[in-house]
């Protein structure tokens, strides 16, 4: 970790523990500075007018300061009496969106002030949660989440800050809650895919709509009054002087399983700056989802993970959550596809080169191979941004500049060109995304 991150993370340590706002002490600081300048330049005419003037704002300045802080301490000390605590709820909107919102009973709010409420997520991510005041002692909150990663988020703490109307004192109740909040991938693109080979080509799991069987080229049938004559097999006219047709399709309501894998597997976890690792890794499951997508709308698809799941229990039934909770991890490839038949396997440009061309040696010809390049998902970085960022790097633009000069890029790279070698080399589908 950068030293000016853990510098940050201190000074948002103390911060946290202290009640008195930064707005208190540029108070201070004014009066201290009108102090001052009176006493330096006011003539001895006016300089007692001018302290009597100084004293008389003091006086009120401290009676402002007793008044916010009697009108904090009583909505306070009453929570706390009541020991109740804040409620959390969190819901999915279109484009997954998480909103999430806060229910509080018996609160009272301060004359005049604010109550809000400071959710940390993994101990280092916070959103501020404004409280609006409700009849019977009730407060709700409403706000949409931004976290930036497809991952499962854990709730670690809750925080109940009561403040004055001048925001110059914040006291605060901290609350230990364990929820998860789980960040799905969204579905952007269509992804064509070809023939796909079944994992199971028997006639075994039933579904609710009716789905494209291919069926036998060699088979005929005695041509009846509507069938389509184009399908007529003259040969076979010319010798019998019988009329038959070819059965090319049927449409069956069984549909054979697709078995999906989707490895990853990173070999280069401790070269790759974290701030790369997961915008690559968001892209990459954003990837792994639009394929299982694309593969469900005709196909029973079983998707078999390459490694147990970190989210919550409520959420284990979901493909898409299960994809979130995935991370990166330095188990061989080869050990987690075993030696059955594969039907579609998602990659990235993060497993070694050789580990890659062993697996591919044992894949089947119509095995369908996803890859997915980092060099491929982080935009280049133009001439013209250069001249237009030199100075200030916006949040947006961060992932790409530090790819630009990562001390192991280069490695990265050549790993890259040889995986996509293999595939070239082989006979076999790929589709990179």
């Amino acid at each position: 970790m950068r030293k000016v991150d853990v510098f940050c993370q201190g000074v948002k340590y103390v911060r946290s523990k202290m009640f008195v706002r930064i707005t208190f002490f540029i108070v201070i600081l004014f009066v201290i500075f009108v102090r001052e300048y009176v006493a330096a330049g006011a003539s001895e005419k006016v300089n007692d007018i001018a302290f009597l003037l100084l004293k008389s704002s003091m006086f009120v300045f401290g009676v402002i300061i007793l008044f916010s802080i009697i009108t904090i301490l009583i909505p306070y000390f009453a929570y706390r009496k009541s020991k109740a605590k804040p409620k959390v709820k969190f819901t999915y909107t279109g484009d997954n969106e998480v909103i999430c919102e806060v229910v509080c009973d018996k609160l009272l709010f301060p004359f005049a002030g604010a109550v809000k409420v400071g959710l940390t997520f993994d101990k280092q991510y916070d959103a501020m949660v404004v409280l609006k005041r409700l009849k019977h002692k009730q407060a709700y909150g409403k706000k949409e989440l931004t976290l930036p990663n497809i991952k499962s988020y854990d709730l670690d703490t809750i925080t109940l800050f009561f403040q004055d109307f001048f925001r110059m004192f914040s006291f605060k109740i901290e609350f230990n809650h364990k929820v998860s909040v789980v960040i799905l991938p969204v579905s952007e693109n269509d992804i064509e895919l070809s023939k796909v080979v079944h994992t199971t080509d028997k006639d075994e799991i039933r579904t609710n709509t009716v789905h494209r069987k291919e069926g036998e080229l060699l088979h005929f049938k005695h041509f009846e009054s509507s069938d389509d004559i184009r399908r007529i097999v003259w040969p076979v006219y010319a010798r019998t002087k019988e009329l038959i047709v070819r059965m090319i399709e049927m449409h069956s309501i069984y549909a054979s399983r697709i078995d999906m894998y989707a490895s990853f597997c990173n070999n280069y976890r401790n070269l790759l700056n974290k701030t790369i690792s997961d915008a690559f890794l968001n892209n990459y499951k954003t990837g792994i989802w639009e394929v299982y997508k694309s593969l469900k709308k005709d196909n029973e698809v079983c998707f078999i993970p390459d490694q147990k799941s970190k989210i919550a229990v409520e959420y284990q039934h979901e493909i898409s959550a299960q994809i979130s909770g995935m991370d990166w991890h330095s188990n061989k490839i080869e050990e987690y596809l075993g030696e059955g038949k594969i039907s579609v396997v998602c990659i990235s440009s993060l497993i070694p080169s050789q580990d890659t061309e062993k697996m591919l040696d044992r894949l089947d010809a119509n095995t369908i191979v996803i890859f997915t390049s980092l060099k491929s998902s982080i935009e280049k970085i133009s001439v013209k941004d250069v001249l237009k960022e030199i100075f200030t790097i916006p949040q947006e633009k961060k992932v790409n500049w530090r790819w630009l000069f990562s001390t192991s890029r280069k490695k990265i790279l050549d790993n890259d060109k040889a995986v996509r070698n293999a595939l070239i080399s082989r006979n076999l589908s790929y589709i990179e995304i």
